[in-house]
Order: structure tokens, then sequence, then C-alpha cells
């Protein structure tokens, strides 16, 4: 009988309405558990959702974001997954398996919406209010399609986990649920074909696997009574699933979807951007930084729950990498126990929760909140726990003496201001003070002005200024540190003291563009120091030059290569915190000769995508042995690049990188972007050295 029922449904007569009865072969007594069990399924829901507000709202008030990022975000970010990069099959997974989930979300929702205005219109079970006609076919189309896309999805996770692939959580739990949403999807085939195959549907085809399924079903011999019995019994398995997983989601690592949603619309944390602390609010509670959970943000407790734990970050960050006790994932899941610990007062979090070691052991490259593909910052918190360490004078050593150095003389060298020209020897370079009119500011930076190899790129970038005929100038003596290092180490009491004297010397001096070699120097003016007060056009100098180069102000560069092989290593607060990655290989591009353009082999990780060197943060001022440092991979990277010369275009990156180069006795030069630039101009204006 199944195949003759079957063969009535594929070739009798199209009905006069392209519909199906909802609740099909499901008596009233059956439909009114179903709500009754979806009441209490979303009553538990809402619950555990009360629960997880009740915690986020532990946190301090977080920033206000506007209307229109918000929307920007929500389509961008949640509902086009553009967060989803770097892993195909991973990212490609949880695109099917989101995309599907949200359709079957949806189907769902207008299902119940059309049963209720049916029965409050008082309609028959084939008379629909919208469930009818074009509509319902494309519903029908759509819904079977993204079914699919769903199932492969999890069946994706699955498979990944069965291999043993990347460093996500492979908990029981975690597996349970995807193992769920899979039984879920494929129940709701079965569902479907046996209901095509009781109902008679018109055309069946628009629901292409359900019609499979019922296929299926008819040539296994399926009789109609069977049929009717084996329909109710998986409908009611499929319900009590599908039902189950949305009482439990609050409850389990699937919180991750919703707080994630939040997180991603609501992140009030750019990237290279620190959350400034009141001095006030410091008087009022005796606290810097973060001590305890309700120390942290609102947002950042979202951002706690959003984790699911996928290992992104870890395997990005280059301090575990190189082996130091830091992975950003378990500072979030530490971070997310201490949260759900139920224990009063709350324990403090540096020094206990999270070792001293592992806070100290971050670079701030920010790899970690870049590559996260629901907007969580684990170095953000990280740097708010060393606030509290440095509050607490628990830094000591030569880190400890760098930020005494600042404090004292306004650099961490410890040097005299007087001796801050010393590196402009011969360059007859001028000074703000005695030249009001100048047009563009050269921040120097400490580096250029104290350490005698960073000094040269200073010297080139003047030249390079001179020669395409900038109207510019330097503060001199009265330049002090940004205090860039300071902030991202944790002491904001120094960073804001210096801010606030290089924020009063400039506005004396009439500054408004800056041009800057040092991209740490360049992320703090452009995003620190609105902060406290000062408003500039900030431009690294390879967008200065760059734009020189197309606007032919530079010579034409002429000098030979002699079989040089160059490459060139993206510095994070330049690529990844700033995005600026054309402007220094146009520069290199630039540096050509009569057989053509210089050589450039590009390392294994560039762009946004770079490693970190192992400066940032405040590690520079470690006193690792360069075997030890953080970055070493790099540099295997760049010694087996083959290159003869590294190109870079950061002061902290060419020390770094320098001193690993050395350790490995390898022949590559390290060379700024500028000296590389200075060397091909024939004649060069001058020499490099001080």
């Amino acid at each position: 009988m199944a195949p003759a029922l079957l063969a009535e449904i594929t070739t009798s007569a199209q009905p006069p309405l392209l519909t199906r009865e909802i609740f099909g072969n499901i008596p009233a007594w059956a439909r009114l558990l179903f709500y009754a069990a979806a009441i209490v399924a979303i009553g538990l829901w809402t619950y555990g959702l009360y629960r997880r507000v009740r915690r986020w709202r532990r946190g301090r008030p977080a920033g206000r974001i506007r209307l229109n990022v918000v929307i920007r975000r929500l389509l961008r970010d949640v509902l086009l997954q553009n967060r989803f990069r770097g892993r195909p099959f991973a990212g490609t997974a949880h695109v099917l398996l989101f995309s599907g989930f949200m359709v079957l979300l949806l189907g769902t929702i207008l299902v119940g919406v059309e049963h209720w205005l049916a029965d409050l219109l008082g309609r028959a079970p084939n008379d629909p209010v919208f469930h009818k006609g074009v509509y319902f076919g494309i519903y029908e189309l759509v819904t079977d399609t993204f079914g699919i896309a769903f199932i492969i999805g999890c069946g994706m996770f699955l498979l990944r986990r069965i291999r043993g692939q990347g460093s996500f959580d492979r908990s029981a739990g975690t597996t349970g649920i995807v193992t769920l949403l899979l039984v879920i999807g494929v129940t709701g085939y079965l569902v479907e074909g046996l209901r095509i195959l009781l109902a008679a549907t018109p055309l069946p085809g628009l629901s292409p696997i359900g019609f499979v399924c019922a296929k299926g079903f008819a040539a296994a011999g399926v009789e109609s009574d069977s049929a009717r019995t084996m329909h109710f019994t998986l409908w009611w398995l499929h319900a009590a699933l599908a039902l189950g997983f949305v009482a439990w989601m609050p409850y389990s690592r699937m919180m991750h979807a919703l707080a994630g949603t939040v997180n991603l619309v609501l992140r009030d944390h750019p990237l290279g951007e620190m959350r400034p602390v009141s001095l006030e609010e410091v008087e009022t509670t005796g606290l810097i930084g973060v001590a305890t959970i309700e120390d942290f943000t609102r947002s950042q407790l979202v951002e706690l729950d959003a984790c699911v734990s996928c290992g992104r970050c870890q395997d990005t960050c280059p301090a575990f990498e190189a082996g130091k006790p830091l992975s950003p994932r378990n500072v979030v899941q530490d971070l997310l126990a201490a949260m759900n610990a139920p224990s009063r007062p709350s324990a403090r979090l540096p020094g206990h929760v999270i070792a001293d070691e592992t806070l100290w052991s971050c670079t701030t490259c920010q790899a970690c909140a870049d590559i996260c593909p629901l907007g969580i910052s684990p170095m953000r918190m990280i740097t708010d726990l060393r606030r509290n360490l440095i509050g607490e004078g628990a830094l000591r050593g030569s880190p400890a003496t760098a930020l005494q150095k600042t404090d004292r003389a306004g650099n961490p060298w410890g040097m005299s201001g007087a001796e801050r020209m010393a590196w402009a020897a011969g360059l007859d370079v001028p000074l703000a003070r005695d030249h009001a009119d100048f047009d563009v500011l050269y921040w120097v930076g400490c580096a250029a002005a104290y350490d005698r190899r960073v000094q040269r790129i200073a010297r080139s970038v003047v030249q390079l200024l001179k020669a395409a005929n900038v109207n510019f100038a330097v503060l001199g003596p009265e330049e002090r540190c940004t205090g860039e290092s300071a902030r991202r180490m944790g002491d904001e009491l120094l960073f804001q003291q210096l801010a606030e004297q290089n924020v009063s010397t400039l506005g004396q001096r009439g500054v408004r563009k800056i041009v800057a070699h040092c991209p740490h120097c360049v992320n703090s003016l452009r995003r620190d120091y609105p902060q406290m007060g000062g408003q500039y056009e900030v431009v690294h100098h390879s967008e200065l030059l760059a734009e020189l180069i197309a606007e032919d102000r530079l010579p034409k560069a002429t000098s030979t290569t002699n079989g040089r092989v160059i490459t060139f290593h993206d510095p994070c607060y330049l690529a990844r915190a700033n995005d600026i990655t054309a402007a220094p290989r146009e520069v290199l591009a630039a540096a050509v000769n009569g057989n053509g353009a210089l050589p450039i082999v590009e390392l294994p990780r560039n762009r946004r995508d770079t490693s970190c060197c192992g400066g940032g943060g405040g590690r520079m001022w470690f006193d690792d042995p360069p075997a030890q440092r953080v970055g070493q991979s790099r540099v295997q990277e760049i010694a087996a690049s083959r290159a003869t010369t590294l190109a870079v275009a950061c002061p902290f990156c060419m020390i770094m990188l320098g001193d690993g180069l050395a350790a490995r006795a390898s022949n590559v030069e390290v060379k700024d972007i500028a000296e590389v630039l200075l060397e091909s101009l024939n004649p060069p204006s001058g020499s490099g050295e001080p």
C-alpha cells in the first residue's frame, strides 16, 4: 500500500490550494501538551538568561554604543558571520550551522504564528491565514535547503572532534550539544518524510530532502497505519529534543550564542584602544584596575560567557607559542569560573586566579582579540589585571626600573632630556619652539633619541622629509615618552601624567599633524591621547613617505640592489591595531633600480596576520635572554626566507628581531623602510650615521 500511497501524492492532480495542515496527525490533547511543554521550555530559557544577566550586571557599567554601529555590526558580524576567517573548515561549518539554525528557527516561529492566527480567526485546518500559495512553496524549499546546511555544519563539527583537529574544547558536554543538534535535524527530516507520505502533500518536491525520506519509507514498505504511528512517535521525539535544547541552552556552552551576539553588537573596545581610568574613581574606591570580578565592566563579563573555548586565541598567541605561561583561552575560562563561583566576597583575581607571570607574559599584540570570531579581548582583561598589580607594587626587576626611569627622566632609558637631540648631529633639524610655522611635527620617540642603532631611523626620516621639502619640526628636549609602554604594562597613572605633559606641550606649539616612525607612538597618539584631550592628525612615516612618493616629491631611486633580497615584517601596532599594511610596501616598492623593483619576499604570516616580535606590552624592558624571548618563531621565519635584508617599520621590531637574528649568527641586515628608501636615492642627502 505504501508505494501506491506515494504514487498518489506524486501523480494526483494538484489541489486548488498549495498548503499543508499544521499539526497533521497530532491529536488535540497532544497539541495542548506540546504547548505546555513549550511554555515550560521558554520559561526555563528565560530564567537561565535572567541568571546570566544578573551576573553580567555585577560588573561596572560599560560605554554607550551608537544605534547605527549596533545595526551595522548586527548585519555584518552576526547575520553575515563576517568575523569567521582564517580557518576555512571551521568557519564554513559554523556558517552552515548558524544559518541553518536561524532559518529553521524563523520557520518554526512562522508556523507557530500561522497556527495561532488560524485558531484566533476560527479557520479550518485546510484554510490557512498566510501559510499557502507561493509563500508556502518558497517556505518549504528554503527551510528544507537550510535544514541540510544545518546538518552538514553539525557533521563537520563532529568530524573535527573525531579527527582531533584544532585546539577547541573537546569536553563531553560540548560534543553532546553538537550531537543533539544533529539528531534534531535528522529527526526533523524523518518527520517531514512521514508527513509527506501521509498527507498527500501537493508538490512534495518543494521539500526535496523530505521527499527523498518519503520515498525511502515507501520503498521500505511502511504502511499507512505504521506511518501514522512512526510519525507521531518521531514527531514527539523531535519536539522533545528541540524543546529540551531550548530549555538547556542558557545553562550550557551554547550560552555563547546569546552572549556572543550581545558582545558582537555592543562591544566597546576597538583594537589598540584601552579604557581610561578616572583619577576621581581611584580616589573614591582606592582601586586601580581589576582586583575582583565586579571590577570588570559588564561588557567584559558578557565576553566571558561568549567564549566557546575554540582555541583560536591560543593558537595565534605569540607568548603561548614561545612557551610562556599564557593561554588567552585559559585566562578567559579561569575568569569565567571565577564569575560562576558562588563564594562571597569574590576572590582576588591577579596573583591568585590568574598568576602574575601569566599576566606579564602578554605582549599586547592583540592577535587574540583580532582573531576571535565573537569579539572577545583577553588582552584587555590582562591589561586591566596588570593595572591592579602595578597599583599593588607587584612588579619587580628591569621592567619596574624602566617605569621608574620614565617617571624620573621622561623616558625608559633614564637619560636626560638635554640629550634628546643627540641623534640629529649635523642635520640642522628645526625645533618647534623656534619655528612656529611648521606644517608637520615629527615625533621622534624615545628609542630614536637614545638607542644608537635606532637613531639612524630618525636621521633617515629627516633626510627624506628635507628631500621632499616638507615643512616640519621636532619638539626636541620638550618631547617626553608618550607613556604607551607604561599604560600597557599597567601603570595608568604614569601614562596620564606623561600624556598631560605632552598634550600641554603640543597645544603650546599649535600642533595639528604628527608623523612618527614608531607604531606604538602612532597608536598612542591616535587612540590614547584623545582621551586626554589631545586631538591630532597622526600618520605613520610609511604613510607620509608613500604620499610623498605618489606626489613625486622625492627623487627617483637609482641605486643598484647587488643581488639583495628583502623581506618585510609587519609590526602588530601598525598592521593589526591600525590596519596599515599597504603604505610600507609602497615605500619598499619605490626603492627601485634600473633592473626593476627591489625583490620583496613575503613572510608566511603577514599583514594583519603578522607575528609579534615580542617587544610590545612592556616586554621590551624584560631581561629575557634573546633565545627565550617571545618572537623566536618569527626570527626562524625570517632566517628561512633566504632574504638578505629584513625591512621593519618599528624600532621595537628592529631591536627585538635584530637581537634574535644576531643570537642565531644570521647575516640578515635589519633596516627600517626609511633607511632602505634613503639608500636607494642618488645621491643620498647626507650620512645615515649620527
